[in-house]
């Protein structure tokens, strides 16, 4: 088991699969950055001037890891040590165009590029929305890194930042690696072979974090290794920016993305340990059936959004701050030294099924089992509730969990603005990613001044916590709890792990829950673009289909497409834009 540096506290952050919502993981991570930045400041300023009244522990960020919208963010916090961190504390700050984590999830990212139909000069339909509007995005966010370390504009590396970051990224494998479970039976047969689809990406982004570069972790990929800057075909940069796609191919809705890893990823992997086996044994490594190395040295397939599977990796970044999958991170607040942090916007998940909700106890019919088996496959494969738990427990100092969260809302609001249209409402209009973006902001500072902490005998924090406390300085460090008559008061037992200066600490109010205009900021910018997509979507599809059984003469398609295509593109586009519209209303988010 890995042991952190001495008096250094290590996290390993979490990103979960949030579509839209994506927005607000940003506002999290914007903010926690900027919070790490002004305590660095505070403690070089006293450093230099000899004051001993500011905490001098370190925090490092290890690993990050992240699924889909959260796998976005995951490469964008990989980025920003390159580009540089300028928090956006305003929407009209001149910081909006600069800030990576604002610019890709608030001012460029919409339905209406969704929307676009270039991806549809083929003779099959990619995705119902636009994937190359997404690629645009990320293309642009690598574009401005690479120009930003060969101009020699990047920044002085962050103190927070481990030097090389992990960073993982989940992925869905619609090939599969295949393993073999040996077991003793007659020739031939060798045992029983089984298939996983849940598969990541694997990085080590080299200078994202001050110090001397540690060891390599195996077999991930290097970015920024030394020697390849300006090489784009070996930087890895551009195999990042395919993992960042990869991940947040929202099955239907965006594009299959293909990829491939090479075959050492696999035979790196730690797998536990079997039950009553040495903890200080080295892991054994299981080699998948692939073919060898010398015939083919890399793992080909095509991919989808990793949130079908796994969309709250936790797991990956728990054993890259312990070393081993079945190695624990001490859990007592009095020793607890490092932590995984999720950021999860929706961290209820999915909504109960129909047939749930009205509590019928007669059997499913076929239809109801067939139809509701894909949910149900997808719901069980990411249950993990050892890891739930352990997230939501109080007294588990190994795990943290930040949500959204308003105090103050009306009746049919929800926590944040993209919450709706299976997660796709924020995509509607900016003043929705904005909003929770801005949220994101202020619940981070809250988690930071009061949920983020280890107690006051943690070796890490002791030594100035003796010393502001004969000081009579450590008031300011403690967390606030709230009694049960409501009243707000310090707990003297604990203290936060990020203390707030400089900007971080002003206080960040809550966003005005946003209005958008029916007829101009809905209907206007998306009834034309949903239904002309819908009648290319329709069209491509019926080409392809009339193809298949066999009509492929132009005067067959042109009549059957003329008795088709017309009413049911109508009506498709009509209830695509009436179920936005009837989600906004229902949430108070029309005017």
């Amino acid at each position: 088991m890995r042991e952190p540096a001495p008096r250094t506290f290590e996290i390993g952050l979490v990103m979960a699969g949030a579509v839209s919502a994506g927005a607000y993981t940003a506002g999290v991570l914007d903010f926690l950055f900027q919070a790490l930045a002004e305590w660095e400041k505070a403690k070089t300023k006293a450093l230099t001037s000899g004051a001993k009244d500011v905490p001098d522990h370190r925090l490092s960020i290890r690993a990050v890891t992240g699924t889909s919208a959260g796998g976005i963010c995951s490469a964008l916090a990989a980025m920003m040590p390159f580009t540089g961190h300028y928090p956006v504390e305003a929407p009209n700050s001149a910081a909006t165009a600069k800030n990576l984590l604002y610019k890709c999830w608030v001012k460029d990212i919409d339905l209406t590029k969704l929307l676009a139909r270039d991806d549809l000069g083929g003779e099959a339909v990619p995705s119902l929305l636009n994937g190359n509007a997404v690629a645009a995005v990320a293309t642009d966010a690598v574009t401005t890194v690479r120009a930003a370390i060969a101009g020699g504009a990047s920044p002085q590396a962050p103190a927070w930042f481990a030097n090389p970051l992990e960073l993982y990224l989940c992925v869905t494998n619609l090939t599969g690696t295949p393993y073999l479970i040996q077991m003793i039976a007659a020739d031939p047969i060798r045992g029983h072979r089984v298939t996983t689809h849940a598969d990541y990406a694997h990085f080590a982004v080299v200078g994202a974090g001050a110090g001397a570069t540690e060891p390599l972790p195996l077999a991930a990929t290097p970015v920024n290794w030394p020697g390849t800057q300006g090489q784009n075909a070996v930087d890895g940069w551009d195999r990042l920016l395919e993992a960042a796609l990869a991940t947040s191919a929202f099955p239907v809705g965006l594009p299959a993305r293909p990829f491939e890893n090479e075959r050492l990823v696999y035979e790196a992997r730690r797998w536990p340990r079997p039950y009553g086996e040495d903890a200080d044994k080295i892991v054994t490594s299981i080699s998948p059936l692939l073919d060898p190395p010398q015939v083919k040295p890399t793992h080909d397939f095509w991919t989808l959004d990793g949130g079908l599977i796994n969309n709250e990796p936790l797991e990956l970044a728990r054993t890259a701050l312990s070393g081993a999958p079945d190695a624990h991170n001490p859990r007592d607040p009095r020793q607890a030294n490092r932590a995984v942090l999720m950021i999860d916007p929706f961290p209820e998940d999915e909504e109960q099924p129909d047939r749930a909700k009205k509590g019928d106890s007669e059997p499913p019919d076929m239809f109801e089992s067939l139809f509701g088996l894909l949910p149900l496959l997808k719901t069980q494969a990411r249950f993990k509730p050892e890891e739930v738990m352990l997230a939501m427990h109080e007294g588990v100092h190994s795990r943290f969990l930040i949500a959204p969260t308003r105090r103050k809302y009306e009746e049919g609001e929800t926590n944040i603005a993209s919450f709706g249209v299976s997660g796709f409402a924020g995509f509607v209009h900016e003043k929705l990613r904005q909003h929770d973006f801005f949220l994101g902001r202020r619940n981070c500072q809250q988690f930071l001044r009061n949920h983020l902490v280890v107690h006051v005998e943690n070796p890490i924090v002791k030594p100035w916590v003796d010393r502001l406390k004969a000081a009579g300085a450590l008031e300011q460090f403690h967390p606030l709890i709230t009694l049960p008559g409501g009243t707000r008061v310090e707990d003297e037992d604990f203290v936060q792990l990020v203390p707030l200066y400089g900007a971080a600490a002003k206080r960040i109010d809550a966003p005005t829950w946003p209005k958008l205009d029916r007829e101009r900021e809905v209907h206007k910018r998306l009834e034309k673009g949903i239904e002309k997509r819908t009648s290319e979507v329709m069209d491509v599809a019926l080409n392809r289909l009339l193809k298949r059984v066999g009509i492929d003469t132009k005067i067959g398609r042109g009549i059957i497409k003329a008795v088709i295509r017309r009413p049911v593109t109508k009506a498709v586009a009509n209830k695509a834009l009436g179920t936005i519209v009837n989600d906004l209303e229902t949430r108070k988010l029309l005017k």
